[in-house]
């Protein structure tokens, strides 16, 4: 038998029409390199779902829409796609096509899960949860003529258990970064996040020696490859932080991930970050507007006072803080633009992604702004995270996009971009301390 795990379009900038706006716009910015790693890497949870297929199936292919198309010629007996929620309209579409052609079709990942009925009405059979062992029961029931249309799962996977992702089905020269998941779980619970739905708040790891299998196959491919490990909040824990950063040096490796401004304080991870061959780290700030953290996560708002101090010690060891912001919310009003705009450029961030309010299904504000009848578009092509789908409550939709273009252009302006680029060069040593 033959299976295609696929990787439907929509992770960049959603369907054609919302995708031409937004592309006018990235045109014009300077030096956002980082930004394009986040948005370009494969689909890490169907390279660990072709490993678990690898005995059940004859021949295995992994299709990413976003750097190739799909032959429609090719014979498949069953098709595989996890999508997050700006994948979904062109995941049902894809779906539809491959069902009349009689594949039979399966999907999980983090939009199957939060929203299991709609996805069901496409797919024949639905996900919940982790797969790794719903997979195998699923393939069982497969093989004898009765899957069942949900599989949930119930059980705490055990990272130590999961299998090695197939990195050999990726068309590595399309690629520049490479995804790597160490750890799932996160103990914040912010009102827009989707993900606990799908991993929980309890936060779990591979072991250190998993990783580094990992990367020495990665390495087989790409000898100097540049990693996104894909983790919500991969530094939670200290003792394994400080273990794994201890092999990673000199493995080689340039790396990025995602922490929270508690990373401020861990003053021997930091100092050992840089030598391990990270040079970027992604922090959720979400807001800078007292009013609206507290909204979002209340353990985030007791940090933001110190958010300025916390990125000056991150960034004094070498490190590129890349903050996430998010402006629109309910208690922001047209202040905000500049404030973010302030804020990135005043603290030296080395980067920014800048979001609107997007009310992901599974997740808190999905709720709260649906019982509130301000949700614009459920057409999920348009939930990239900068295409205005709900109402503000402080300004007008028009405002808001217009707002958001604004601080995109000035954080990204070419005399921006320099200063930021001359701001490192200037206070950069590994190790600690700004000259």
């Amino acid at each position: 038998m033959k299976i295609a795990l696929i990787s439907p379009k929509g992770v960049k900038m959603g369907r054609p029409e919302e995708m031409d706006k937004t592309s006018r716009i990235y045109r014009e910015l300077a030096n956002i390199q980082s930004l394009q790693e986040l948005m370009s890497c494969p689909n890490s949870p169907l390279l660990t779902i072709a490993a678990l297929a690898a005995e059940y199936f004859d021949e295995i292919e992994y299709i990413d829409e976003e750097i190739e198309d799909i032959d429609w010629e090719t014979p498949f007996d069953m098709v595989g796609m996890s999508f997050m929620t700006q994948q979904a309209s062109r995941a049902y579409e894809l779906a539809e096509k491959f069902r009349k052609r009689g594949v039979y079709t399966v999907c999980g990942g983090m939009h199957p899960t939060n929203l299991p009925d709609q996805t069901l009405q496409n797919f024949d059979t639905v996900f919940i949860g982790e797969a790794e062992h719903t997979w195998h029961e699923f393939l069982r029931d497969y093989r004898a003529g009765m899957p069942k249309r949900v599989y949930t799962n119930r059980q705490t996977v055990d990272m130590a258990a999961v299998s090695m992702p197939r990195y050999d089905l990726l068309k590595f020269d399309r690629y520049r970064t490479i995804p790597v998941q160490i750890s799932r779980g996160c103990p914040h619970n912010c009102e827009f996040c989707a993900s606990t739905k799908v991993y929980g708040p309890a936060y779990r790891h591979k072991s250190v020696n998993q990783v580094m299998a990992e990367l020495d196959v990665i390495r087989r491919y790409r000898p100097y490859p540049h990693i996104y490990f894909t983790d919500d909040n991969m530094l939670v824990n200290t003792a394994f932080s400080l273990e794994l950063l201890q092999e990673l040096k000199g493995a080689g490796v340039h790396w990025m991930t995602h922490s929270d401004i508690s990373l401020a304080e861990k003053r021997e991870v930091l100092g050992r970050l840089y030598d391990s061959g990270c040079r970027k780290i992604v922090i959720g700030f979400e807001s800078i507007v007292p009013e609206s953290l507290r909204s979002l996560e209340r353990w985030k708002y007791r940090k933001l006072e110190n958010y300025a101090e916390s990125i000056r010690i991150i960034q004094s060891y070498g490190i590129g803080v890349w903050g996430t912001f998010i402006v629109g919310l309910d208690s922001d009003d047209r202040s905000v633009f500049q404030r973010v705009v302030d804020f990135t450029l005043e603290n030296h961030l080395y980067g920014a992604m800048i979001s609107v309010p997007t009310p992901f299904p599974g997740s808190a504000l999905f709720e709260r702004l649906n019982r509130e009848n301000r949700i614009l578009s459920k057409h999920w092509g348009d939930y990239t995270l900068w295409n205005v789908v709900v109402r503000p409550k402080n300004m007008s939709v028009q405002e808001l996009e217009e707002g958001f273009a604004y601080t995109l252009r000035q954080i990204y302006s070419p005399e921006a971009s320099k200063e930021r680029m001359q701001y490192f060069k200037r206070v950069h040593r590994p190790g600690g301390g700004i000259g």
